[in-house]
């Protein structure tokens, strides 16, 4: 992201390495956004019952509906830390609160890491004066770095857009490549538009958008604990508002859709040893709800991804994990493809030599399969990734 797409009107960015996994880590760890003025918010979180102390302090924040400050770090779950995580928290934002001169019901706490491990809060309190200074020379990319824990790189996004009132800016960051599964998928990811947007119009778009992409990812089928997206908008005490029109409100839902889908799509192709990232599609099913249902059931099933893994044509793994997913169809009727290669077409095997051109598909690094149940009219997409060695690898160590 180059210094152009690194500015927002509204909102100040800083990150600094606060050793919070390892205390001689000189590796970005804390990061901070803020809003000139409190910002509208909106977000959602994840639906996992163990959930972590942040998502906790952010569900309150985001009835509210406001916020000025976003502080986030990576190296530490916060989760599952009892009274003492959440008064961690609480401490640590009423310091970023302190030094920025605002409330502490305006202050997002995210976090990141390992589950179960208290915070070095004092570590890091001694570090949040040096991190709010920094927020006139800090920068988006650092911040979108910070957040990572295995990713193996930042993902942003930056969208610029029109409305009868004037231009607007979307700008996004998000971490992600492991314990991703629908329903919010470890995810954190935070979305800055300098457009004041009215709250309850932010939050039905939000949730919209959260639908159609980051609950339409899956890598491992894991829910994490910390799973948070959060849409700031309007940061700038004279940012331009919204208008009232259909058309303007479409352009808006249209960008933040963009953003979202783009940030998914860069988790799932930064996914825990993934070599593949595979576009499942659903089509025929009864409705909706259907068809995601089968569409995920393919998109986890192990035996599924080692196929993609291997790059072996394995149509039988497919259907045979469309059938465990609970919804009514015809096995005699579907058809089945990858890529543009027909492999069943009414519940038969086609003839000729399908084995050879589905592989040549599957060699590629990203993919398609597609499944026709033509019992209905539900369709659906899941984006997910192969299973390789190195995701066992990966979190075989993750602690250490």
């Amino acid at each position: 992201m180059d210094i152009q797409t690194n500015w927002i009107k509204g909102f100040k960015f800083s990150a600094i390495a606060a050793g919070i996994k390892h205390a001689d880590s000189d590796r970005l760890d804390l990061g901070l956004v803020a809003a000139e003025v409190p910002a509208v918010a909106a977000g959602v979180t994840t639906t996992n019952l163990v959930c972590a102390a942040p998502v906790e302090i952010t569900r309150r924040c985001l009835k509210k509906g406001l916020c000025r400050a976003v502080l986030i770090n990576s190296g530490n779950a916060n989760a599952y830390t009892g009274d003492g995580g959440r008064l961690d928290a609480l401490d640590l934002n009423l310091a970023v609160a302190h030094h920025l001169g605002t409330d502490l019901e305006l202050v997002i706490p995210m976090s990141t890491g390992v589950i179960g491990n208290p915070l070095p809060k004092e570590r890091m309190l001694q570090r949040i004066p040096e991190l709010v200074l920094g927020v006139d020379r800090g920068s988006f990319g650092d911040v979108a770095t910070a957040m990572m824990t295995t990713d193996t790189r930042p993902k942003t996004v930056c969208l610029d857009g029109w409305t009868s009132n004037g231009p607007f800016r979307i700008l996004g960051m998000a971490k992600g490549a492991g314990m991703i599964a629908p329903n919010m998928a470890t995810m954190l990811a935070l979305i800055l538009t300098d457009i004041r947007v009215e709250v309850s119009f932010l939050r039905e778009s939000i949730l919209y958008a959260n639908s159609k992409s980051f609950n339409s990812i899956t890598v491992d089928g894991d829910t994490s604990t910390n799973d948070t997206l959060v849409v700031l908008a309007g940061g700038a005490p004279d940012a331009l508002e919204l208008g009232p029109g259909r058309k303007d409100r479409e352009i808006f839902s249209s960008m933040l859709d963009r953003a979202c889908t783009d940030l998914a799509r860069q988790i799932v192709l930064d996914g825990e040893g993934a070599t593949k990232a595979v576009e499942v599609r659903v089509c025929g099913a009864p409705d909706e709800n259907a068809a995601r249902l089968v569409a995920r059931a393919i998109a986890e099933s192990p035996l599924v991804k080692s196929a993609f893994h291997g790059e072996d044509p394995n149509w039988g793994r497919i259907i045979c994990s469309a059938g465990r997913a609970g919804v009514l169809f015809e096995p005699d009727r579907i058809d089945l493809f990858i890529g543009n290669v027909p492999i069943v077409r009414q519940g038969v095997l086609v003839q000729g030599d399908w084995e050879s051109a589905a592989h040549e598909v599957m060699q590629a690094h990203e993919f398609s399969v597609l499944l026709d149940l033509k019992t209905g009219k539900g369709e659906a997409v899941m984006l997910t990734t192969d299973l390789s060695e190195e995701y066992v690898t990966i979190n075989a160590d993750y602690r250490s």
